[in-house]
């Protein structure tokens, strides 16, 4: 058999037919994809650089370029050689649209992406039909070039052509695939664009990381040390080798608004920020000045960046948990003495930390970045010095933070006294803290030392030995005048701790600075405190200049600490300003918002420029400070340091101006204010003035916010304060004649050892005009305490102090209005001394056994016991007595902590005593139950219990006081009301404290089963809501109670309510009360809705203010309404005029005392139409079935019945 051939033609030619097609289909579709991808972004790429080219005409172009290159290539007479030329071409063009299409990818990327596929989209059909007829004459292309590769192939080696298109179709696939899958991804990346936010967020992120870290460094380099020399601010050291922890306490606020120091301290960064978990929006940190809040808040920057960056083992932070800072993403640290005429945080921000630390358009995109920033971060803002801002337009007293940052925490540095402003609200202070120096002043001493000496320990002992001997220790309370007390000693100045002196000593040294030509005083031509400088002398001219500056623009309108150049060259001259300025008397404050002929200065220190104020007052004629005064109201606490410093320059001049700044007014006010105090006022509420002179300097008497007569009592001691802060600087000046003058002397537990002397000599100086004398010390020698009553017998006052024999004699015949005794008392001596006073009012005896009895002077209103121990005899007769007083209406007697000692009780079981105590209390606090038991049958008529203690150990005894008409009931109550009340009670009366609901519907319950008229008083008690009581059951308890309360006739019981909660007004809801007296419009308010559900209400009291319409729901029963102290509009008026007429029988409108106010006094114009069209309707009403009696009428008043069908009575 002949050897069969391999294959024969035709199957040859099927093989090669079919093999072939394949490998070009799969070059042809990486060829397609490839130019698509590259015609797409060159087409974009010229549009972007020359013009908008048409996307489907650039795709044709080079299709037609390809096609005629394929045509080339397929025309060649030699197909091998054509196939490895044209497929070197191929691989080098392919490369080169690959590389083009990087490029182009890599330059236009972010700024093309958004347009690409915008273009994308548009001419995705159009591309579409494009791609559709190049693949149809592509594939026509290929018909033909199959057959003609077919007709080649028989025709050369087949095999050899084969081999040579698989590698080269191999290898050109490989490459394709690869730059394929680039471009593949690019495009992925690209259509990422498609969700532009998550590019956005990327984009805040990162600029926000970026920030911080600038900002960090930006405080890491102007923050990270700190002036230890007041002399030489040039003089600074890190601030962690000096930085000692400062006291922090809390001040409470409370609900009354007295503001009381707590005991503990702040001791970790959370206590600051949060409460209760919540962040604090606003804290306020208050300080004397140089107590440290400025080094605390550069601290709290410090501690920040310590918190969000790298550790840096150097780092000492102020409190353990640094970490609390880490949920802060921010801290902006402004100053608000630098802030001038600046009133939004955000531009402090931008003046002072971003415009530092960036330029050019790099500040306004971070400017921009910043409110993103504290939308979005949670952030502290830290502003120091609130009491050196004032808003331009004097509308906000605190700097504007959009309430859009509800994430940031204000953090607010102030002076005392402008924390007291009014206009601060209780509201807008989530936590306010005290600064009170530093916890460890001899650590800082030592630390301050080390800073400006090669000291050691025997240097440290050499200053504290000269601070002893020169009684300089209160100075070491306060780090700013400690560190200038160490700088002086260091510079080995000495001098004898006069505030004044110490004062120029800084002026002579800051003199000195700028100009080294020495100069003296001639003796006596001058005050002491200058007679000693060196360098002051040849510019006096200039000293003058600068005190007078400092003068106007203490006593001007708005006390300004910031001040501005050109208002500065009104007072010195270009050459005397830049003199202060070498001399580190002005200081120049940078800010980029101003130009340079506007710079901002202001003194080193505030206590300069009052010291420089005070030397202008002192060589000025009194006459010119009073124009200046009687142009500007001051209040005398609020020019506290310069009064005192001028005590240290004339003590005269001094006096003239305390006298100018205070009135009768104001010395009667502490005059009432010592009268409350004597009786045995509650301390702990002044605590929170205790050391600051301005505290309360600008509080008006506002009866909503403060307590009148604390508010006055604090200003009182406030200015003991500082008549006795005045006399040591008159003392340490070397004043001879030390003549301030002063009345009332207060010698109680807040004075200090140096204080309480200087204190007892002013009192010697004025011996003879004592008004008030209150010893609760030891202080006064027998001889002094003497003295003082004799020569000052014509118009002491009041005296509390403890008794001893050898003064007995010496209160006889004083003429005394207030007596607080201390201690056991002789009876026959202190029988005279009573006996002998015509004009006592107020008798309290304190820490004293009493047996015999004492005589009552018949002009007695109050008598006071506390903390006695008598026998039930010394009651009995004591009781007679207070009975028998009958020249006032009520005789106030009140028992704390009584004892009672030989107790006959049979003296107390027979009959009641035959006494009338209708007119007199009784207040009990803390007293025994013997105490009360002896007190079961006299006829107390009116009582009060101060604790809910005192409230059940009598509840006992109550039933059997047939004469009690009255109790009032002070303290916590909760559970059921026990109380036993007696048939003769006609009003109970709820002061002050709180009480469970369920406490307060059991009372009701009790009142109701009595069987005519009562009242049931609500002062200031807080009514718990149901969620405050203790669990299910006693919920439960109050649903049965409440039940019981519904079923029971309250019609004979009168509620008045003073101030109430929600809470309280649904305990009254579907009740039968009959009498409902509401004191205010807030209680008015908080009844709309419950009124007609009270069925048996018959007279309804209002008082308060109202306007607008008249929103009162009438229940059908009311039978009387009466506005008894009210303010209203006339649209108010009508209106519940209007709805009673709507009522079908006889109903009674008193008005007693009531003010209408006029239309021009209504809200707007709307509102007077709407009055108008209220008296058209008031008028056609038939109104006959009301009586209005008329208490105090008015015009407004009258034209509103005018023409009406009302029955008018006037009374």
């Amino acid at each position: 058999m002949a050897a069969k051939e391999p294959f024969g033609k035709a199957e040859t030619c099927n093989y090669i037919d079919t093999f072939v097609t394949n490998i070009w289909t799969s070059i042809w579709i990486c060829a397609f994809i490839g130019l698509i991808t590259y015609l797409t972004f060159k087409s974009f790429k010229k549009r972007q650089k020359v013009s908008k080219f048409n996307a489907d005409s650039a795709t044709i172009n080079m299709t037609l370029e390809f096609k005629s290159t394929f045509n080339q290539f397929s025309e060649t007479d030699h197909i091998r050689m054509t196939n490895e030329s044209q497929n070197e071409k191929a691989e080098i063009y392919t490369k080169q649209i690959v590389e083009d299409t990087k490029i182009a990818l890599a330059e236009h990327q972010q700024d093309c992406t958004l347009e690409v596929l915008s273009a994308i989209k548009n001419n995705n059909v159009s591309l579409s039909a494009e791609i559709k007829s190049i693949g149809t004459r592509l594939y026509e292309s290929h018909k033909e070039y199959l057959m003609y590769t077919r007709q080649m192939a028989l025709e050369q080696h087949q095999q050899d052509c084969t081999t040579e298109v698989l590698l080269t179709t191999n290898a050109l696939r490989e490459t394709m695939d690869a730059e394929k899958n680039e471009v593949i991804n690019e495009i992925r990346i690209l259509k990422q664009t498609e969700h532009p936010m998550a590019t956005v967020r990327d984009d805040y992120s990162r600029q926000r990381d970026e920030f911080r870290e600038q900002l960090i460094g930006f405080y890491r380099t102007t923050k990270i040390t700190v002036s230890v020399s007041p002399l030489f601010e040039g003089r600074d050291k890190p601030i962690w080798n000096i930085f000692v922890q400062p006291i922090l306490n809390y001040i409470t606020i409370e609900k009354d608004g007295y503001r009381k120091k707590a005991g503990n301290a702040v001791q970790q960064y959370k206590d600051v920020f949060y409460s209760h978990g919540n962040l604090n929006r606003r804290v306020f940190v208050q300080g004397e000045p140089g107590m440290g809040k400025s080094t605390f808040l550069t601290k709290l920057a410090l501690d920040w960046c310590e918190a969000v960056s790298m550790h840096n083992p150097e780092h000492k932070a102020s409190f353990s948990d640094v970490a609390t800072l880490n949920e802060f993403q921010f801290l902006f640290h402004i100053s608000l003495r630098d802030a001038y005429g600046q009133r939004e945080v955000i531009e402090m921000i931008k003046t002072q930390i971003i415009d530092l630390i960036y330029m050019g358009n790099k500040r306004k995109k971070t400017f921009k970045l910043l409110n993103q920033i504290l939308e979005r971060e949670t952030c502290i803002v830290s502003m120091d010095g609130l009491n050196e801002w004032a808003d331009p337009l004097n509308k906000y007293t605190v700097p504007v933070l959009a309430n859009c940052y509800a994430k940031c925490v204000s953090l607010i540095s102030s002076r005392p006294w402008r924390m007291a402003d009014e206009r601060i609200k209780d509201s807008e202070i989530d936590r306010l803290l005290e600064i009170q120096g530093i916890t460890d002043p001899d650590k800082l001493t030592k630390q301050i030392i080390n800073s400006l000496h090669s000291a050691d320990q025997t240097t440290y002992t050499k200053f504290i030995e000269y601070v002893k001997a020169r009684h300089l220790k209160p100075f070491l309370t306060s780090p700013w005048l400690q560190t200038l007390l160490i700088s002086l000693w260091m510079n080995n100045k000495d001098w004898n701790g006069s505030l004044c002196e110490i004062n120029c000593i800084l002026l002579d040294l800051l003199f000195k600075k700028a100009n080294a030509k020495e100069g003296y005083f001639r003796k006596g031509t001058t005050f002491t405190c200058l007679s000693n400088t060196s360098y002051i002398e040849p510019q006096n001219e200039i000293l003058k200049a600068l005190a007078n500056a400092a003068f106007r623009f203490t006593f001007s309108s708005e006390k300004s600490l910031v001040f501005s150049k050109f208002e500065l060259r009104n007072y010195m001259s270009e050459d005397q300003l830049k003199f202060c300025l070498d001399a580190g008397l002005l200081t120049v404050l940078c800010n980029s918002t101003v130009s340079l002929g506007s710079q901002l200065m202001s003194f080193p220190h505030e206590t300069v420029q009052e010291f420089l104020a005070a030397l202008h007052v002192a060589n000025s004629k009194m006459g010119e400070i009073e124009s200046l005064l009687i142009e500007h109201m001051y209040n005398v606490l609020e020019m506290s340091q310069i009064i005192i410093y001028l005590c240290g320059l004339d003590c005269g001049i001094a006096n003239a101006l305390i006298n100018r700044l205070t009135d009768g007014d104001f010395f009667n006010d502490m005059n009432h204010a010592f009268s409350t105090y004597i009786a045995h006022f509650e301390n702990i509420k002044l605590e929170a003035f205790n050391t600051d002179y301005k505290a309360i300097g600008n509080i008006q008497k506002s009866k909503d916010r403060w307590d009148n007569d604390s508010r006055i009592l604090a200003v009182s001691f406030l200015f003991q304060r500082m008549m006795i802060a005045g006399f040591i600087e008159a003392k340490a000046s070397g004043q001879m004649d030390i003549c301030l003058k002063c009345r009332d002397f207060t010698f109680n537990t807040y004075l200090n050892e140096s204080e309480s002397n200087a204190l007892c000599s002013l009192l010697m100086f004025n011996k003879s005009d004592v008004r008030t004398l209150i010893l609760e010390s030891d202080i006064l020698q027998k001889s002094e305490l003497l003295t003082v009553l004799q020569q000052s017998s014509h118009c002491l006052q009041r005296v509390k102090a403890k008794v001893v024999p050898a003064i007995h004699r010496a209160f006889n015949n004083l003429k005394l209005q207030e007596l607080h005794l201390i201690g056991r008392l002789n009876v026959p001596s202190v029988f005279d001394m009573l006996t002998s006073m015509s004009n006592l009012r107020y008798l309290f005896i304190e820490d004293s056994t009493c047996n015999e009895e004492i005589p009552i002077p018949a002009t007695l209103k109050y008598f006071d016991l506390k903390n006695i121990t008598c026998s039930d005899v010394f009651l009995q007769k004591l009781l007679v007595q207070l009975s028998l007083l009958k020249q006032f209406k009520a005789v106030q007697f009140e028992m704390c902590n009584m004892n009672v000692s030989d107790c006959k009780r049979s003296i107390f079981q027979s009959d009641p005593l035959p006494i009338d105590m209708s007119h007199f209390y009784v207040t009990i606090k803390q007293s025994s139950i013997d105490m009360y038991s002896l007190l079961r049958c006299t006829p107390i008529v009116n009582m009060r219990l101060l604790t809910a203690v005192d409230a059940a150990l009598a509840s006992d005894i109550l039933l059997v006081h047939s004469n009690l008409e009255n109790l009032n009931l002070y303290g916590t109550y909760t559970g059921l009301c026990d109380l036993h009340l007696p048939a003769s009670l006609h009003c109970v009366s709820l002061q002050t404290g709180e009480c469970s609901s369920e406490w307060l519907c059991s009372l009701l319950i009790k009142l109701s089963e009595l069987d005519h008229h009562v009242e049931c008083e609500l002062c200031n008690f807080v009514v718990q809501s149901r969620g405050e009581d203790c669990g299910t059951d006693s919920t439960i308890h109050v649903s049965d109670v409440r039940s019981k309360l519904l079923s029971c006739d309250m019609s004979n019981i009168e509620i008045l309510v003073k101030n109430g909660i929600e809470e309280l007004f649904e305990i009254f809801r579907d009740t039968s009360i009959g009498i409902l007296d509401l004191i205010n419009d807030d209680c008015v308010s908080h009844t709309s809705d419950i009124l007609p559900t009270l069925s048996k209400l018959k007279e309804l009291y209002l008082w308060g203010t109202y306007t607008g319409h008249c929103a009162l729901q009438l229940p059908a029963s009311l039978k009387c309404i009466m506005l008894l102290i009210c303010k209203c509009s006339s649209e108010w008026l009508c209106s519940l005029l209007i709805k009673l007429s709507e009522l079908d029988y006889p109903v009674d409108i008193v008005l007693l005392d009531i003010v209408v106010q006029s239309d021009g006094v209504d809200c707007d114009a709307h509102s007077n139409i709407r009055a108008s069209d209220l008296r058209s309707k008031l008028v056609s009403r038939d109104m006959s079935n009301i009586l209005i009696c008329v208490g105090n009428g008015s015009k407004e008043l009258c034209e509103i019945f005018r023409d009406t069908s009302i029955r008018v009575v006037h009374i």
